[in-house]
């Protein structure tokens, strides 16, 4: 009985490992594939430009996490945890921490077909 509950334990932390493609195999995909197809299963483009018979259709992904500030906390003095000769705060008013994370995934069309992609920014993993 042991056994059965070690492989399954096991098995469960295998099977939470696993990842799926990554965004360059996926993206990869698209080569050979129609402008239409492109526009169905990736939606609109956010930025596109033709130039020289060659188009370029761009995807924009974009996320913003903040990271809070520390908190501060009041140690007191003679008078009290705010007022006193010595009385003050550990810590220092640090700004949150803001990161973009952005990923633009830039599409070339030759005669309505996707010949090759770029991948640009931190967040193409």
């Amino acid at each position: 009985m042991n056994r059965r509950i070690i492989t399954l334990i096991a098995l469960v932390a295998l099977a939470s490992c696993a990842t799926g493609p990554s965004l360059q195999s996926r993206m990869a995909a698209y080569i050979g594939a129609s402008a239409e197809t492109l526009v169905q299963n990736m939606g609109v483009p956010d930025k596109q430009i033709s130039l020289n018979g060659v188009q370029y259709m761009a995807y924009v992904h974009q996320q913003v996490t903040v990271m809070p500030s520390p908190v501060l906390i009041p140690y007191g003095g003679y008078g009290g945890p705010f007022f006193g000769p010595y009385g003050g705060f550990y810590g220092a008013p640090f700004p949150p921490s803001v990161t973009v994370w952005r990923c633009e995934i830039t599409f070339l069309l030759h005669a309505d077909k996707v010949v090759s992609f770029t991948l640009r920014g931190n967040a193409c993993n």
